[in-house]
């Protein structure tokens, strides 16, 4: 009876090894309909008294395993090797019901893939629904494995740790946005003579197989615009000033405040501050500190929301009328997108296309593994403000990942 569904290659990998440790137990348990029956694996190790997912065993269960009470499943053996512990969770939490719409299964997968992602700015709120996102698309495709680098604040150490891990490991694909490209040219090097496919995320890159991102120059032209209009709109040319966030450690991604800088400048505004900022503590704190020392500060634009967030609650904190004040950020985060839908200082933020980012960093991964179909692309960037509330409302519904 064919009816299991693993959703990863990973999972499919751990109920393999069951298999070969105890067949029997890998054989009744496919045959039963349990909803993730967390305990028939777990037999295996001894573990006693563990409840079922769904809080009750059903009468098949029962009739399998007789010592199943009402809420859980009373086991034996506890000195069955301790050591499958890792495998039977794995697989547990892999198994689903005949009859179910998971989107894929061991039958249904002519070729398995495991895919890593690494981002250096791993704190921000855009990537950690970035990152949710990426694990959905590679669950519905129920052949795709995707493993998460935890590298914070452009740490280059430890996304050349994960990096090095994932080459070793052999993986099949690895998609980076490097801290540094020449700091880790070396293991890009290493990962494709291994036969790993090397793609790059947010820009292209010299030799790589391929690049998932979004166009950084658009973004920040779709920022500065924004506040181009705010100052004509307000005749506020030359009564007030502007500060502006960047990254220069990513100079790939330099659109996003050379655009604005540029705009806001041309439209008659002094750009009093050029500082490196990705983060909301970030934000608050020069934000504090240029009011203090530029008490007409009212355009803050930051090169992602993340810095833009924290700006906000500066400007609040210091009693300014939102009204007078344009903030401006990048990505589409979803407190940025909620700040913009409540109106007030928060005016705009350029917002990626979630979903067709997390797609693309999916298929063009597999693509590149395959070695057909297309592996360039770029989602869509689009201004996200109360003048098209449907669409604001949409690219909300995108982030609510569940």
């Amino acid at each position: 009876m064919d009816c299991i569904t693993y959703h990863s290659a990973r999972e499919r990998a751990a109920r393999a090894s069951l298999v070969r440790f105890s067949p029997a137990v890998a054989a009744i348990s496919d045959q039963m309909t349990e909803v993730r029956q967390i305990a028939i694996y777990r037999w295996s190790i001894g573990l006693a008294s563990v409840p079922t997912r769904s809080g009750r065993v059903s009468a098949e269960a029962a009739h399998h395993f007789p010592s199943i009470g009402e809420n859980m499943i009373s086991l034996k053996n506890p000195r069955r090797l301790v050591s499958l512990t890792a495998v039977a969770s794995a697989v547990a939490l892999g198994l689903g019901a005949c009859g179910s719409d998971s989107s894929g299964s061991s039958a249904d997968c002519a070729k398995e893939y495991t895919i890593g992602f690494s981002h250096p700015v791993g704190e921000a709120a855009f990537v950690k629904a970035l990152k949710l996102n990426i694990e959905k698309k590679a669950k519905e495709n129920g052949c795709v494995d995707v493993l998460m680098d935890n590298t914070q604040a452009n740490d280059l150490g430890s996304q050349r740790s994960t990096i090095e891990t994932w080459v070793t490991q052999g993986v099949d694909a690895i998609v980076v946005f490097p801290v540094d490209a020449s700091s880790i040219a070396t293991l890009q090097k290493s990962a494709q003579e291994k036969g790993i496919k090397w793609l790059t995320y947010a820009s292209p890159a010299k030799g790589a197989d391929g690049y998932t991102g979004f166009d950084n120059v658009q973004s920040g032209k779709l920022i500065g615009e924004a506040a181009a209009s705010f100052i004509e709109t307000n005749q506020v040319a030359g009564k007030v000033t502007a500060a502006v966030t960047t990254l220069e450690a990513l100079p790939d991604v330099k659109g996003r405040w050379e655009e604005p800088i540029k705009a806001i400048t041309d439209a008659g505004v002094k750009v009093v501050s050029k500082q490196d900022c990705a983060d909301q503590a970030c934000g608050l704190e020069k934000t504090e500190s240029l009011l203090r020392q530029y008490p007409d500060l009212r355009i803050f634009v930051g090169l992602n929301d993340d810095a833009a967030l924290g700006a906000a609650k500066a400007f609040k904190n210091a009693g300014i009328d939102p009204a007078e004040v344009f903030i401006g950020g990048q990505d589409g985060a979803l407190e940025a997108l909620e700040a913009v839908k409540a109106g007030g200082s928060y005016k705009i933020s350029a917002a990626i296309d979630m979903i067709d980012l997390a797609g693309d960093i999916v298929d063009n991964s597999v693509n590149a593994v395959d070695g057909e179909g297309e592996t360039e692309t770029q989602a869509a960037v689009v201004p996200a403000t109360l003048d098209d509330p449907a669409k604001l409302d949409a690219l909300i519904a995108q982030l609510q990942v569940k």
